[in-house]
């Protein structure tokens, strides 16, 4: 059944996150057979700028491209606690520009020079930046988030928290091509070459399946999204989907109390859900000796108090990078 028709026939029409949701999809500009996409623009403007609280200032020193630590707040968290204990350093007062990019974003954004620093989450794309000339070595790991399964309460795939990862998402596959369950089993992928769209692509070629290979699919749902609208667009329509905890601790509680984590990532750097961030730093930034600041900064104990400082409703979204080690990334040089 089309996506369209989905949209229609859900039961909570009436939900004040679904008509807004509704209105948006149904823009013909940004409609194309149930998917999603941006307008495209020639220049790119940055989502958000900070200043510390020192409204004096328009002067952009430093320019930061991410996805969901953006959408989170944390990079505005960084990016304030930076500009304060800067300017308490003797510095004049500046502002820091954060671009709305995922991590394949993020490194095109190094590349064209948009940004100055990608806070990435792709160690092996990390990799090439550096290799390729896009990025400086090394690259910075600085903190992790954490992704997560979630899916809708009634579970028609019949997933155990006590699975693997692997063991849910092959019940998810075989449950939604037999297509025998109610509700049917489906499945949110964001399609767009984020660190979570990889990860999650990832997991389905372990267990030797590649849903999105199909001419077309049933339950296999591909939309084109930022993690918050992502995530709000998977509890709504009641599918599955690979999300992060900050993303899923950034969305209202209504909606949290709407979808279930089925499997969620641990600290452990052999988990397979733990997604570490890195920052990479420009070959070509704008102020390098900033960005160099910053990135050391980030990774120093005053940032890493940021990091885990960074709540919402009491809850911690992010753990910082392992204490006492090496904060390059290995093999990156």
């Amino acid at each position: 059944m089309p996506y369209i028709a989905v949209y229609k026939q859900l039961p909570f029409e009436r939900d004040s996150y679904l008509k807004s949701f509704m209105r948006l999809i149904m823009r013909p500009s940004t409609m194309i057979h149930g998917l999603m996409f941006s307008a495209s623009v020639h220049a790119v403007k940055p989502a958000a700028v900070y200043n510390g609280g020192f409204n004096t200032t328009n002067n952009i020193a430093l320019r930061i491209g991410n996805g969901g630590a953006g959408q989170s707040g944390l990079i505005e968290a960084l990016a304030n606690a930076f500009i304060k204990g800067s300017v308490k350093n003797g510095s004049d007062p500046f502002e820091i520009a954060w671009y709305k990019s995922d991590t394949t974003q993020s490194i095109n954004y190094l590349k064209d020079d948009t940004v100055d620093i990608g806070i990435t989450y792709a160690p092996a794309a990390e990799q090439i930046a550096i290799k390729n000339g896009i990025a400086k070595s090394p690259a910075w790991y600085t903190f992790r988030d954490h992704f997560l399964l979630v899916g809708p309460p009634s579970n028609p795939a019949n997933l155990s928290e006590t699975q693997d990862i692997q063991t849910q998402f092959s019940n998810l596959y075989t449950t939604a091509e037999t297509g025998n369950t109610d509700p049917p089993v489906r499945f949110l992928s964001r399609y767009d070459k984020s660190a979570t769209n990889i990860k999650e692509s990832q997991l389905w070629i372990e267990i030797g399946q590649v849903p999105w290979a199909t001419a077309y699919s049933t339950w296999y749902h591909q939309y084109i999204a930022y993690p918050i609208q992502a995530l709000t667009a998977a509890i709504l329509l009641d599918e599955y989907t690979i999300t992060d905890r900050g993303t899923y601790l950034s969305i209202p509680t209504e909606l949290q109390s709407k979808t279930v984590i089925y499997k969620a990532a641990s600290d452990d750097a052999e988990d397979p859900l733990l997604n570490p961030a890195h920052i990479l730093i420009g070959v070509g930034a704008m102020n390098e000796e900033m960005a160099d600041r910053f990135a050391q900064w980030a990774i120093s104990d005053e940032g890493r108090e940021v990091i885990t400082g960074f709540k919402k409703n009491g809850q911690q979204l992010y753990t910082a990078a392992p204490a006492n080690k090496s904060a390059q990334l290995r093999g990156v040089e």
